[in-house]
């Protein structure tokens, strides 16, 4: 049992899942479940200290805000935190203590002391995304990971809205290529989805897998079992990042760029090079479902830096004779 868990059901906990039903139908789950995990564990910091959590006075919450900062949390860690902290008080009605002067000193000291570079996944370029689909394999497992790069990089989605992509939303065109529906975003707190073109070549491998695994309708992404039996659930988000690493040891990538990569790096990648090839701000914020340029600029800002391949890549190939998988 955790230390979150320990927390005991207080007037604190109960007043925290009231604002959390309040608001529930307003925000995605996601949302959600940072604000209680993140209330709960300011929650647990207060009664332990023999605090008020909610209403919260200044003094606790900046002693929140240095604890964490001795413990080595980024500063975004600590923002998402004391951002909760400030939500819950104002869907209960409550003064902000967040907007105390000594709460900001506490931020201010923060970032002096524990600031880092934001750290963003690696961004696969198109040389580098073309090694990892050569090292899928011909098997039901490759035929899946081929056209989950392929979705990933043509789509911009996050790793959970590409796990939620059903077949049935699929719609042909006469050129071969085709429209899938996403129903819902993470910026899209309306559901009212958006389409996402696919052309003729990453369609080919999408309809490969689904003819391959017998899909037709429900998630086009799924697991496979050790035996090779598609499973009918969805593809874990999680799995993601494992796959993307697998392929990446398999065409010999070094171990510092294998850790740098996460199911975010089709995304990151995609979007640097439609910038490169000459895509306008707002059209890369339609590909990829962004509503404000600020969070674009995050993931573009490095986009010439990384297109050259990176010099630490693995060099196991050479004591055989063999070129490497990535200089082929």
């Amino acid at each position: 049992m955790n230390a979150i868990e320990d927390v005991k059901d207080s007037l604190a906990v109960q007043g925290l899942k009231k604002v959390l039903k309040k608001i529930e139908d307003a925000y995605s789950p996601n949302t959600l479940r940072a604000y209680r995990a993140d209330f709960l564990e300011f929650i647990h910091f207060c009664e332990k200290r023999e605090l008020s959590s909610i209403p919260a006075n200044y003094e606790s919450v900046a002693l929140f805000v240095d604890a964490n900062v001795d413990r080595g949390c980024s500063i975004n860690f600590i923002k998402r935190k004391i951002s909760a902290i400030a939500s819950i008080h104002k869907f209960s009605r409550l003064p902000n203590p967040v907007q105390d002067i000594d709460v900001q000193l506490a931020l201010r000291r923060m970032a002096r002391k524990n600031g880092r570079i934001n750290k963003q996944a690696y961004g696969l370029n198109k040389k580098l995304f073309d090694d990892l689909m050569q090292a899928a394999g011909n098997d039901i497992f490759g035929i899946r990971d081929r056209a989950l790069l392929q979705l990933g990089y043509a789509s911009l989605c996050r790793r959970h809205e590409l796990v939620q992509l059903l077949a049935e939303d699929i719609k042909s065109n006469e050129d071969g290529s085709v429209l899938l529906h996403q129903r819902s975003g993470k910026t899209d707190t309306e559901k009212r989805g958006r389409w996402i073109y696919l052309p003729p070549d990453v369609w080919d491998y999408v309809r490969t897998w689904l003819e391959a695994a017998n899909i037709k309708e429900g998630p086009i992404l799924r697991g496979i079992t050790r035996g090779g039996k598609v499973m009918s659930e969805a593809y874990g988000p999680g799995a993601i990042n494992r796959t993307y690493k697998r392929l990446a040891r398999r065409a010999g990538f070094d171990e510092t760029l294998v850790a740098e990569l996460s199911s975010h790096s089709t995304r990151v990648g995609a979007a640097q090079e439609l910038l490169r090839s000459g895509a306008s701000l707002l059209q890369v914020m339609q590909r990829g479902g962004w509503g404000l340029p600020q969070s674009v600029l995050k993931y573009v800002k490095n986009a010439d830096m990384i297109y050259e391949y990176p010099t630490w890549r693995k060099k196991h190939f050479e004591s055989t004779g063999q070129s490497s998988a990535i200089e082929r």
